[in-house]
């Protein structure tokens, strides 16, 4: 007569509470996605000036990438009083990035608005600080059509080329 017996697995390690980060601090985590080449599409239009702009949304969704490598930020606005004659408040949004290990960059983009007593152009200042502090933190360019234009080896001129009075140069 054999018996068998069988053995218990051996317990479970339990979980270590801190997590292991794959980039250890926040310049580690920035080479790595920036080595990703993010950039920002420009799907925004200034009829104004006839041009293109990455948006906010644009830009979010971009710095959101990130996160793959433990980045994420936040903005607020915040101000200072500066203390010199005249007295007067100084307006500003503040990006900081944090990454997974609790290292953060922080930085200020001042707002700008001709009225700062009109809510629609006070928005519209937040909303241009906010997406050029958030392309700065996080080191995003825009799309830049000579850059793809000089990739593809298509030519873009601007205007009348320089030449002297003989056609050189």
């Amino acid at each position: 007569m054999t018996t068998s017996t069988t053995k218990a697995p051996p317990p479970k390690a339990k979980s270590d509470p801190k997590p292991k980060f794959q980039y250890h601090t926040i310049e580690e985590a920035l080479i790595a996605f920036h080595k990703t080449k993010p950039t920002a599409v420009k799907s925004g239009s200034n009829p104004h000036f006839r041009s293109k702009y990455a948006t906010l949304e644009e830009v979010i969704a971009t710095a959101e990438t990130a996160a793959e490598f433990g980045l994420t930020f936040t903005q607020l606005i915040d101000f200072e009083i500066v203390p010199l004659e005249p007295r007067s408040i100084v307006e500003f949004v503040k990006t900081i990035v944090m990454h997974e290990s609790g290292d953060r960059i922080t930085a200020r983009t001042l707002i700008k608005a001709k009225d700062q007593s009109n809510p629609q152009q006070m928005g519209s200042g937040i909303t241009y600080a906010k997406r050029y502090g958030l392309q700065s933190a996080f080191g995003i360019p825009s799309e830049d059509d000579d850059a793809n234009s000089a990739a593809t080896g298509e030519v873009v001129s601007y205007g009348q080329q320089a030449s002297n009075d003989k056609g050189g140069w």
